[in-house]
């Protein structure tokens, strides 16, 4: 069955599969791409596995005159954080039966350059904003405690409210 176009009983049954093995529910996304060296394309491109094949994502560095040929990696940043965001709040509405009509959302962030380009030290993201409108046969209640269970479970929350431990590795290849 699905509710709010979320196979419930996906969802269900992998917790269900998750609670009996939790090593199911362990494993590491990766993404690879390459630079693009041709002068007037997208600079970046990753390709992506999907349902019916690959999916080519392309990425353009940011022009700070105006926009590049392709979204710049903050687009796809902001993206996936609002993606995420939505995912996991619609994904519980249809767990918990709350059918939902529309669910709009917008991601903010407040940017400042002058660290990048090596003209100070601001912090490069000052803060974050989420916004969801959202429709349907809920309740105030409801949407609210849907806001708090996604901004605590949703893994684009989850990474913009905690230090993550990064490792970082360049290799010179010949």
């Amino acid at each position: 069955m699905t509710l709010n176009n979320i196979d419930k009983a996906q969802c269900i049954a992998y917790k269900k599969e998750i609670q009996t093995t939790p090593a199911e529910a362990k494993f590491t996304a990766k993404i690879e791409g390459d630079w693009l060296f041709e002068e007037g394309g997208p600079q970046f491109r990753s390709n992506v596995k999907v349902q019916d094949g690959m999916y080519a994502l392309e990425a353009s560095y940011p022009n700070l005159a105006g926009p590049g040929c392709r979204p710049g990696p903050m687009a796809f940043g902001l993206f996936w954080f609002a993606a995420s965001y939505s995912s996991t709040f619609v994904t519980e509405a249809a767990v918990r039966n709350i059918p939902l009509t529309s669910v709009k959302t917008r991601v903010e962030a407040d940017l400042d350059y002058t660290a990048q380009f090596d003209l100070g030290n601001n912090p490069l993201i000052h803060e974050y904003r989420v916004f969801l409108d959202v429709k349907g046969d809920v309740s105030e209640s409801q949407v609210q405690d849907l806001k708090e269970y996604a901004l605590k479970r949703c893994m684009g929350m989850f990474t913009i409210q905690h230090a993550i431990p990064l490792k970082a590795e360049v290799r010179l290849q010949k």
